[in-house]
C-alpha cells in the first residue's frame, strides 16, 4: 500500500511512519486492523513545504497514486490562511481544482493562498503542506513607469537569449563539421590501409 491510511487497516500489515512505508506487520509499527483509532495515521503525515511565485499554479498531492478501495471515496481539503483561519476548500473551475487523484490544483496563486493545507480522509489526515507565496519577485507594476521598466528588462533578457541561441547553433555546427571532417578522414584512411593490403 502507498498510504498509511489503507496499510493500518490490513491485519498482515503495518505503516512504518519513519521511513513512510507500508511493511510486514511487526511490533513498532503503525496497525489498526479493527479500525477503531481514527486519527492513528495522522503522525505520519508530514507537513511538506511548497514554494510557487505570484501567478504560478500549484499542485498539492493527497496519495502517490489513489488505492482501487478508495477511488469512490471523498476527501476534504482545508485551508489555514492568516485571515480567514481553517476553512473547507470549495472547488470551483476558476481556481481551485480536485485532480482525478484526489489532489487540489490552485491556478494563479497569489498571497492570499499562502497557509497550510490539509487533506482528511474521514477523521485522517493524509497529506499536510505548507504554501510559501513569493510575491516580492514577480509582482504586478502598478505605474506606466513600472510596466515601461519591466519591459525593458524583458527585452533586454530576450536578446541575452537570442544572442546565446546563435552561439549555440554556431557552435553545434562547427561540431558537426568537425564530425563529418573527422569521419571523411576515417574513411579515407580506411582506404589507404585496404588498398596497402
Amino acid at each position: 500500500y502507498d498510504s498509511c491510511v489503507r496499510c493500518v487497516l490490513d491485519p498482515y500489515c503495518g505503516w512504518d511512519k519513519e521511513v513512510g512505508a507500508c511493511r510486514p506487520y511487526a511490533p513498532g509499527l503503525l496497525h489498526d486492523a479493527t479500525n477503531s483509532t481514527p486519527s492513528i495515521c495522522e503522525a505520519s503525515a508530514p507537513l511538506k513545504t511548497v514554494r510557487a511565485g505570484y501567478g504560478q499554479s500549484v499542485h498539492l498531492a493527497a496519495f502517490g497514486k489513489t488505492p482501487e478501495s478508495l477511488k469512490d471515496q471523498h476527501v476534504t481539503w482545508y485551508h489555514h490562511s492568516r485571515e480567514k483561519g481553517r476553512y473547507k476548500i470549495i472547488y470551483n473551475w476558476e481556481r481551485v481544482l480536485q485532480t482525478s487523484e484526489r489532489g487540489l490544483v490552485l491556478l494563479s496563486v497569489s498571497d492570499s493562498d499562502r497557509g497550510r493545507y490539509e487533506c482528511y480522509y474521514g477523521p485522517t489526515l493524509i497529506a499536510s503542506y505548507n504554501l510559501d507565496i513569493d510575491i516580492h519577485r514577480c509582482t504586478q507594476p502598478n505605474k506606466s513607469q513600472e510596466y515601461k521598466q519591466v519591459y525593458s528588462d524583458w527585452c533586454h533578457e530576450f536578446e541575452k537569449y537570442k544572442s546565446a541561441m546563435k552561439a549555440w547553433e554556431s557552435r553545434q555546427l562547427q561540431c558537426s563539421k568537425n564530425t563529418n571532417a573527422s569521419s571523411q578522414q576515417n574513411s579515407m584512411s580506411n582506404e589507404i590501409v585496404a588498398s596497402l593490403r
